[in-house]
């Protein structure tokens, strides 16, 4: 299809594909597994890049498949593993145990078109089907597994190109409808095939699963941020406010002396941006020390990508920007306030004015009714993810997951055959399984808990699909031993045997949920089904056991339907081993290492592991959430409650509203609500009532990232609030007390 739309596209000026995969590179007697890369011939012309040393790939090296045994190193591969010495090109290195020549290096700087997993290794995709070792279906229509780029015409927006490929696209796909595979087809799928569109997407910034994983945590830890940076704010603001109070006298004599309002604003605006200027060089500061214990978040399973966190032009431009608008948004009002007093009475000290009343009374309590709001808000939503987390910790698998150490091993990457891995597999599983302390050990062709997917559609025995439904259960392929490992139960049947060879008849395990759905809670044993959904779809792979539900994917997902085939009936040896042992760790991995050192030096393994290593790996994006919220709300906690701002932040602004009440008419009331006994404790408590409930509808927009608790969990809520009320109350108790300790007679003489 790419070779079609390539060559009759009227939309792109030039097309290219590439395939990731890792790959196994052998330089003299040494093998390392690298992140590689197979593309077109057209690849690094169309992106525009170069070459450092020897040459690029062009057109002519991806026309024959098998015929342009050719690699291109990346420049950083290049320095890091050959010292950056030119006399590589022309020589030869074994990828995936196939010798292939070097004939260039790209450019320095250039990574690939997935950004943050940069490429080691690039080959002609016409070598796929003999570098990427049991390949089959290079030219298989129905098998789609390229990325395709393509550069726009002069003029061409996308969506101009969406509308320009639909003819081509569809002209593809009624020739394929016509192909051998669509044979026995029904009406139905023949329909929804001819249904399709194709769809295209700005490829500037490339494709990129880190993107797609993190964006929306990163997302929401920016919401975080923004509200700590406004708590940070109000407290300025209310203490920028109570100082310019303090200078009301000296503000009134500037006015009555010919000083323009303007000016005096210009002067209280660089005071507070002053102010703001150093809290972000304070920031950047502290960035540069902190990011790098960012990364630590990330599992070891993309320790590969190039990713830093050091901020960048952008980042330090968007902070002193952000800095440049919070001073001047923050240092504003205070200053419109602070240069409107009444020249008269002020000069006259008259206190009333000099406060300049209720209404400069009314924005102070609306900063701390605000601040107190954010720093709620902050707290109940790090109780809300660290609800979460906890609860994704506790959560059942479906298996055993103490004790369990995994490792992935594919002896493909090295040449094998499909007889040698199967005689590889044997050798290896016994070897692992006669290791001091292991009690069973298993293969399955996809990892657990690493958000990978395999499904199928199905023609099940005895089942009749509902109009336009297609059964589509996931899958894995396991051996003999991997139930055992991973402390499943065979709940009906029996397991994968000895017995069950290529010769054999196929036979397959389902998991509960399968039985549930298909069956209606009947026990299926001897029931069969097929690959396909297709009218005539031969069913001819029996259900031998029924097994207990688990995880897949992740742990959040919803178990889906999963069947398990038998392994050994596949000959598609490659996959991750699960080793049960009560041996630590560390001791294990020593093991392991020696086994395989011992079968095939020459074969790596790859991310040998605990699995709660990998539970913890799968839940990267919620700890990095947990945590940072947690310590962004204590940043705002301290923000709001630090002591060191009482007398000039909280307190300031309350000590100041406590002035008000002392002196003038708000002195009047307050003197008389003295004098009439009222008790020191009722003003406490009208000072320390500060908060606002629209902390409760804030929490429903992370709902998506929550996992066993609803945005409304009341203990999240409950504990935040006490919290923040008794900070908050501590924080008022000192003026209020002091307030309430005022002499009534002398308040009602102040005049």
């Amino acid at each position: 299809m790419y070779q079609d739309l390539r060559a009759q596209n009227t939309v792109f000026t030039g097309m290219m594909c590439r395939y990731n995969q890792t790959m196994a590179v052998g330089v003299s007697s040494q093998v390392e597994v690298v992140n590689g890369e197979f593309v077109s011939g057209n690849y690094f012309p169309l992106l525009g890049v170069g070459a450092a040393a020897g040459r690029v790939f062009t057109a002519d090296d991806d026309l024959h498949a098998g015929a342009h045994p050719y690699a291109v190193l990346s420049y950083a591969y290049w320095k890091s593993r050959f010292g950056g010495d030119r006399n590589v090109i022309g020589q030869t290195i074994r990828v995936n145990n196939y010798p292939l020549t070097i004939v260039g290096v790209s450019q320095a700087g250039f990574d690939g078109v997935e950004p943050g997993l940069p490429t080691q290794i690039r080959i002609p995709m016409a070598m796929a089907q003999t570098v990427r070792v049991g390949f089959t279906e290079m030219f298989n229509r129905r098998q789609r597994w390229v990325n395709v780029f393509g550069r726009l015409k002069p003029g061409v927006s996308i969506e101009q190109a969406k509308a320009g490929l639909q003819p081509l696209f569809h002209q593809i796909i009624n020739m394929e409808i016509l192909q051998p595979p669509f044979r026995n087809a029904s009406p139905y799928a023949r329909q929804e095939f001819l249904k399709m569109w194709m769809d295209a997407m700005p490829g500037s910034q490339g494709n990129t699963f880190l993107r797609r994983q993190y964006e929306n945590p990163l997302w929401i830890l920016m919401g975080v941020v923004g509200l700590v940076l406004l708590i940070a704010c109000t407290n300025l603001a209310g203490l920028l406010t109570a100082r310019a109070a303090a200078r009301q006298k000296e503000i009134a004599i500037r006015l009555a002396m010919g000083s323009t309002r303007l000016r005096l604003i210009r002067q209280l605006l660089t005071e507070s941006l002053m102010l703001s200027f150093a809290g972000g060089v304070a920031g950047i500061g502290i960035a540069l020390l902190m990011s790098k214990s960012l990364l630590a978040f990330l599992p070891a399973n993309i320790s590969g990508y190039n990713i830093s966190s050091t901020p960048d032009a952008q980042a330090l431009a968007f902070t002193f920007a952000l800095a440049l608008l919070a001073g001047i948004a923050f240092g504003l009002a205070p200053a419109l306030q602070a240069t409107r007093p009444d020249i008269a009475p002020t000069l006259k000290d008259q206190a009333a004015s000099v406060t300049g009343g209720g209404g400069q009374i009314s924005f102070r309590k609306l900063l701390v009714a605000f601040q107190v709001t954010l720093s709620l808000v902050l707290l109940i939503g790090a109780g809300l993810f660290i609800r979460s987390l906890a609860n994704l910790r506790i959560a059942n698998p479906g298996f055993r997951t103490n004790s369990l150490v995994e490792f992935d091993v594919n002896p493909r990457s090295v040449g094998y055959d499909a007889t040698r891995a199967t005689a590889f597999e044997t050798r290896l599983l016994e070897r692992v399984r006669s290791m001091p302390g292991v009690h069973s050990a298993g293969l399955a062709n996809l990892s657990i808990l690493r958000n990978n997917e395999w499904d199928m559609w199905v023609t099940i025995e005895g089942y009749r699909p509902g109009p336009g439904e297609s059964p589509d259960p996931h899958f894995n392929s396991v051996t003999q031993g991997y139930f055992d490992a991973m402390g499943m139960h065979i709940l009906n049947g029996r397991n994968f045997a000895e017995k069950d060879t290529l010769t054999s008849p196929k036979v397959a395990i389902v998991n509960a949920k399968f039985v549930k759905k298909y069956f209606k809670g009947t026990i299926p044993i001897g029931k069969h089904f097929g690959v396909g959904n297709d009218p005539g779809t031969k069913t001819d792979i029996e259900i031998i056991g029924v097994v207990n539900d688990a995880h897949y994917e992740n742990l959040r997902e919803q178990i889906p339907e999963q069947v398990f085939l038998c392994d050994m009936q596949r000959q598609f040896f490659a996959g991750t081993v699960y080793v049960q042992t009560d041996r630590d760790s560390p001791s294990a991995f020593v093991a392991v290492r020696s086994v395989m050192r011992d079968l095939d030096p020459n074969l790596p393994i790859t991310n040998l592991k605990s699995f709660d290593r990998q539970i913890s790996d799968s839940l990267v994006t919620e700890r990095l959430i947990a945590t940072l919220s947690t310590v962004f709300g204590v940043f705002g906690y301290l923000a709001g409650s630090d002591r060191s701002l009482w007398r000039d932040g909280f307190r300031g602004d309350q000590t100041f509203s406590r002035d008000w009440n002392s002196h003038g008419s708000g002195g009047d009331r307050f003197g008389c609500r003295l004098a009439r006994d009222a008790r020191g404790t009722r003003v406490d408590r009208r000072r320390a009532r500060r908060w606002d409930p629209a902390a409760w509808v804030i929490t429903r927009l992370v709902q998506a990232q929550l996992y066993g608790i609803e945005p409304w969990d009341t203990p999240s809520i409950a504990m935040a609030t006490v919290l923040l009320a008794a900070v908050t109350a501590l924080a008022g108790y000192i003026p209020a007390r002091r307030a309430a300790m005022f002499d009534p007679l002398r308040i009602l003489r102040y005049e």
